[in-house]
């Protein structure tokens, strides 16, 4: 797998682990005096993050077919 490849994988990777970790604080929010407004704002970064991530994965997969496209 290329490093690439390998670093957009662990970006979505985290930015999952914070997504959850955001949603169980909002949920608890109430009884925890979680700061809501800072894990909703967390929550639309980390969707952020996952499309950027997505679209690295994207054009490495493009690179990856023209390079055997040229090879073949």
């Amino acid at each position: 797998m290329s490093s690439a490849l390998s670093i957009a994988v662990g970006g979505i990777n985290a930015s999952v682990a914070r997504a959850t970790q955001s949603a169980t604080n909002i949920v608890n929010a109430s009884s925890t005096g979680n700061n809501l407004d800072a894990n909703l704002v967390s929550l639309n970064t980390d969707q952020t993050d996952v499309a950027a991530n997505a679209a690295v994965i994207r054009t490495v997969k493009k690179m990856d077919q023209s390079l055997l496209d040229i090879l073949a």
